[in-house]
């Protein structure tokens, strides 16, 4: 049995195109698209004929392990960076590129978290887009979408228009609605964020998108696009719950909510549920109702 589960995970590393390279395991998507993951985080890496492009610098020793990988495979160097979000643990590689020979991408909005930064470890952006900025390499064409605040203040999507594919870096993982994994929310925007969740099923609708690739390390490769509603679905349910507290005094002066005595059948269905994990959830929800933060 055992000799059997090798061999099947050899024929998988095969199949898929998987190489790995230092801490980086290389997967190919299709003849332009390259997922990259360190077992933490993950994300890509695009190539036309004379171009390539490489979706969050994770690091320093990952980014030239990307580099790396790119000329062993005659592919082209890079020349275009596009950041997700503002936040640096997906952007410390960025110090290895010149902003006077890459382009480097970024959501306007993030451009407060840039200008009075002096870590050298992050290069600054020298383009900034608003709502919607796209590159054409070759038969593949990179769009960025920009739907308002939620993890952050500049979070995008990345179309992937001839593979049909959205890479989300946060907030949705390919293994189902679930829990955040970072209860105490430090990243969340709860204003937008039905907004932004309404905004990505317009898009998957519109494009006829049926599957995403996530920024979590752990996740499978590919998740389906039902998974957004069903995660939208989770974040009404945390507000219901939350404005249902208010009105039966069940919320104190800390804005803490006495959760024994909500029913939490609904929220055990999902992935990752803690109940002390919701009790600081929902209080994040009860403050920004009570004092707007």
């Amino acid at each position: 049995m055992r000799t059997l589960k090798i061999f099947i995970f050899v024929s998988l590393f095969f199949q898929l195109g998987i190489s790995q390279a230092g801490d980086l395991t290389f997967t190919n998507l299709n003849d332009q698209i390259t997922l990259f993951n360190n077992g933490k985080v993950q994300s890509l890496v695009i190539t036309g004929n004379t171009e390539s492009v490489l979706i969050d610098p994770i690091n320093k020793s990952n980014t030239e392990e990307i580099k790396n990988y790119l000329k062993e495979n005659n592919k082209p160097s890079i020349t275009n960076i596009i950041y997700s979000h503002s936040h640096w643990d997906r952007l410390f590689g960025s110090s290895l590129f010149d902003a006077k020979k890459h382009k480097i991408i970024a959501q306007s909005a993030c451009e407060l978290y840039f200008t009075k930064n002096n870590n050298n470890d992050i290069a600054k952006p020298n383009l900034y887009f608003k709502k919607q900025y796209s590159i054409s390499l070759d038969e593949e064409e990179i769009v960025l979408h920009y739907f308002g605040p939620s993890h952050g203040e500049c979070m995008v999507i990345v179309e992937l228009v001839r593979a049909k594919i959205l890479f989300i870096p946060e907030l949705i993982s390919t293994s189902g609605a679930s829990f955040p994994k970072d209860p105490t929310l430090p990243f969340l925007r709860p204003a937008t964020l039905e907004i932004f969740f309404s905004r990505l099923e317009e898009l998957v609708e519109e494009k006829k998108i049926q599957s995403f690739i996530s920024g979590y390390g752990d996740d499978e490769t590919y998740g389906s696009v039902k998974i957004i509603s069903e995660q939208k679905q989770f974040w009404q349910l945390i507000l219901i719950t939350a404005k249902e507290a208010e009105e039966d005094g069940l919320v104190d002066l800390n804005n803490f909510i006495d959760v024994e005595k909500l029913d939490l059948e609904q929220f055990s269905e999902y992935d990752n549920f803690n109940k002390a994990d919701l009790v600081n959830i929902l209080r994040r929800y009860t403050s920004f109702l009570n004092m707007g933060r």
